[in-house]
């Protein structure tokens, strides 16, 4: 099997792509002038897609933390007979899991950047998923926040 492997990689290392013809490239250039100007939509708000499930989240913890405190006395520090103070039995939640599912990805096409450059721009749009856990009642709270990323990339004719 290992020698399989060891061969196709030989293989692959071997194999070189094929010179582009002088057609394709002409092809491709009118293409591209003959593209559309990009749109000038509203601008992603990275803020917008964060601030509602993160405050959401904070209100749930403060929440969580107060109901937790009232349950014990309403204090954050418990004395011991002995006169030393140890912390009250407050939940500690801990990071478990995180989770990043592509929800969407669409092409749109090629754009012109302001140097002139050709670039491809793709959208993608994904849900990130944050689990804590507190180890000691083994309580959870998870997290869903979607966040959505236009990638643009330069694209080189030769």
């Amino acid at each position: 099997m290992d020698d399989d492997l060891a061969q196709l990689e030989a293989e692959l290392k071997r194999l070189r792509p094929a010179p582009l013809s002088p057609d394709f490239t002409a092809r491709v250039a009118a293409a591209l002038e003959a593209a559309p100007a990009p749109q000038s939509g509203r601008p992603v708000r990275l803020w917008s897609w964060i601030a509602l499930p993160t405050a959401a989240a904070v209100a749930a913890l403060l929440a969580h933390v107060a109901e937790s405190r009232l349950a014990h006395g309403g204090g954050g520090i418990e004395t011991t007979l002995a006169g030393t103070t140890a912390a009250a039995a407050e939940p500690s939640y801990k990071p478990v899991a995180a989770e990043n599912l592509l929800v969407s990805a669409s092409d749109e096409g090629l754009v012109t950047l302001d140097d002139g450059t050709p670039a491809r721009r793709r959208r993608l749009r994904f849900v990130d998923t944050i689990t804590w856990r507190d180890p000691r009642t083994n309580a959870s709270v998870t997290w869903s926040v979607p966040r959505e990323e236009v990638r643009v990339t330069p694209v080189a004719f030769h």
